[in-house]
């Protein structure tokens, strides 16, 4: 039913595709189409004037498999299809094709064997199945892409031995606050407008008790005045008591990014420019040291110049529960420690006391203090 047309609709399609797609099926339903061999006769004799190459190339093929089913209407149209083609230097690939198909058939005894070949050539076959595609060892592929991983199609524990892999830690997505606000001062810890201005020391046990409010007047004769001159504000004491963190707390990687983008960036805490000794020598001194305080690391990962980690750590309930979310990046030259904290929950009027507890907690834990 629909082959019949076949050769009626060569005619009237110019288009290179569907012209193409036509002369392959007439190939492939040559032995139902009486009019195959004529239809096909007539497109090799205007060779010359196809521009397009995957006529041609679709031309050949049919020829050659129509030949395996009707070799007398086809013997000569196909030599004069192989020689045009052979000579035809517009097509490397066509030329070739030709090539082949005319050494093997004038040298193979058997032509059962020559169409053989010729027809497992010409098949199309899909490297895979859309049922086979993979997606997760699709993604596990595009982490270990300047790997072997991708030539083998397979993860790197089907074809090294465990204590021969790199442990891969997938960061999480960057944020805009990962670089760090300027450095006013190296010996100056100085943190963003959300804290008004307020120094990371204000507040500590070390700082100097503000200075009494000077006299509207000042009796330098010793007169004496009728109002005695106002008594000196007695020392600030420390309001700062010791951060109570859950020393058992787990925390997905899904938790963590909603409760980063819970808080807006302009309302994150940015220190910058904690001096240290000397930079870590890896990623597991810091997590292990972080860890003895109940600080955990959600990812970490050694740049180029740097140490990233992404930690976390959480208040006791019965002081509030509030969440701290914190990423560090140590530099290695010069040695230094940049922190962006985003405190989550607990009660807002503290919430800076305890991000300052909790900066001395970490400069604690890694000797910063």
């Amino acid at each position: 039913v629909i082959s019949a047309p076949l050769p009626r609709a060569l005619k009237y399609i110019n288009e290179p595709a569907g012209k193409a797609s036509i002369i392959f099926l007439l190939g492939e339903c040559g032995a139902d189409i009486t009019e195959a061999p004529y239809a096909l006769e007539k497109v090799i004799d205007s060779y010359d004037n196809i521009a397009d190459a995957g006529v041609k190339t679709a031309l050949l093929a049919a020829t050659v498999n129509l030949f395996f089913t009707r070799p007398p209407e086809v013997q000569h149209m196909l030599g004069r299809l192989l020689k045009k083609a052979t000579e035809d230097i517009s097509s490397q690939d066509l030329h070739d094709r030709a090539l082949f198909y005319y050494r093997l058939l004038r040298s193979s005894p058997d032509p059962t064997v020559a169409k053989s070949i010729i027809s497992k050539s010409m098949a199309v076959t899909a490297s895979q199945f859309a049922e086979e595609d993979d997606s997760e060892l699709r993604a596990a592929l595009m982490d270990e892409f300047n790997t072997l991983c991708t030539v083998y199609r397979c993860k790197p524990e089907n074809f090294i031995d465990e204590e021969n892999i790199v442990p891969f830690v997938k960061l999480p997505t960057e944020h805009p606050l990962a670089a760090a606000a300027p450095v006013v001062d190296q010996g100056v810890n100085t943190i963003t407008d959300q804290m008004n201005g307020a120094a990371l020391t204000d507040g500590y046990a070390t700082a100097a008790a503000p200075q009494p409010a000077p006299s509207a007047e000042v009796d330098l004769l010793g007169f004496g005045f009728d109002d005695p001159a106002p008594a000196p504000a007695p020392p600030a004491t420390n309001s700062l008591q010791s951060l109570s963190l859950k020393s058992n707390l787990s925390l997905s990687g899904e938790d963590y990014q909603s409760k980063w983008g819970s808080i807006p960036d302009s309302e994150a805490i940015v220190i910058s420019g904690l001096p240290m000794a000397s930079a870590p020598p890896s990623t597991d001194v810091v997590e292990g040291a972080l860890s003895a305080f109940s600080v955990f690391t959600m990812a970490s990962g050694e740049l180029p110049t740097e140490f990233k980690f992404f930690l976390y750590a959480q208040e006791e309930d019965s002081f509030g529960g509030c969440y701290f979310l914190i990423q560090a990046v140590a530099l290695k030259q010069p040695s230094s420690l940049n922190l962006t904290i985003k405190p989550v929950g607990g009660d807002p009027n503290k919430q800076k006391e305890k991000v300052d507890q909790l900066v001395e907690l970490i400069k604690s834990a890694l000797g910063l203090c």
